[in-house]
């Protein structure tokens, strides 16, 4: 997937979406697009979130308390309050389908705002 189509779902996160063209590709160059199977946990409720995440392809079933509660993919995103607060996630994210995302860790994270606050 070109940069510049990754760089615009990142313009549709909240925590990013005021932010300039450059600077997004800033933040793009911090992720690593990473392909999981279905069937992959990718953040279990209650458990301390560590990485942010963007879905480029595929799909995924968000569930809290063994609710579902909606059904994700492309230019949807996870884990963004984790990566300011380090709490604990609200749900649980399983793939169901095949996905290719961006993920950002808490350490790259930090080290952006270090040099760009």
């Amino acid at each position: 997937m070109s940069h510049a189509k990754a760089e615009d779902h990142l313009a549709q996160v909240p925590l990013f979406s005021r932010l300039s063209a450059k600077e997004r590709e800033q933040i793009r160059s911090l992720m690593t697009d990473v392909d999981v199977p279905a069937g992959t946990v990718l953040a279990r409720q209650g458990a301390t979130g560590h990485e942010f995440f963007v879905i480029l392809s595929g799909t995924a079933s968000v569930d809290r308390d063994d609710e579902h509660l909606a059904d994700v993919g492309p230019g949807d995103f996870q884990g963004e309050l984790s990566l300011l607060d380090g709490g604990p996630r609200t749900a649980t994210v399983t793939t169901t389908s095949p996905m290719r995302m961006m993920v950002m860790s808490q350490v790259e994270f930090n080290a952006l705002l270090d040099t760009a606050p």
